[in-house]
């Protein structure tokens, strides 16, 4: 069920989920072997978009790999360069792509993130946060599906260093893992 009501719930945790995000986004801008707590993962490099039309195709083979009938997100470019958005009563992705300062937001982390919201809005109680226990479980599931599980783990952790709440994706969703 997709809701307005959802955008408008408080949102505790939106900060901590967006500063993980910032750091896992950092670490797949350079992809390559990462060290975490002695082991060494082996990370892609994230992917970059030039315009809507190759989010859309992105988006489309994204959805393509889940299970179940939830079909992708639209997505219109946004006025203003300075936020990107999930618009929960049309399904829509608003998403800055001309210019120079647009740039920021045509990374595949951010559309994950965007993407997350959408899968959420079909799953999460109505009263849940934005970036409650569903979304983030979310964000993990379609980072497992597209980044694999090493880069899932990354995630996983940055949550877990905030004290960010996930619920378990294993539950709510089945899907075949990108590795």
């Amino acid at each position: 069920m997709i809701s307005a009501e959802r955008g408008n719930s408080a949102d505790r945790n939106r900060a901590k989920v967006y500063a993980a995000e910032d750091q896992f986004s950092s670490l797949m801008n350079r992809g390559g072997k990462v060290e975490f707590f002695g082991s060494v993962l082996d990370i892609p490099t994230q992917k970059r978009f030039a315009n809507l039309e190759s989010i859309d195709i992105y988006i489309s083979g994204l959805f393509a790999k889940l299970d179940g009938d939830l079909l992708p997100p639209r997505t219109r470019e946004r006025k203003g360069s300075t936020k990107a958005h999930y618009e929960f009563d049309t399904g829509v992705i608003a998403i800055p792509v001309s210019g120079q300062a647009a740039m920021w937001a045509l990374r595949e982390t951010l559309l994950l993130h965007e993407c997350a919201h959408h899968v959420a809005g079909s799953c999460a109680p109505v009263d849940e946060p934005a970036h409650g226990p569903t979304f983030t479980a979310c964000m993990l599931m379609l980072v497992e599906t597209t980044l694999g599980n090493q880069a899932r783990l990354l995630l996983s952790a940055g949550y877990l260093e905030l004290g960010v709440p996930v619920g378990d994706h294993q539950e709510i969703f089945s899907h075949p893992s990108a590795t």
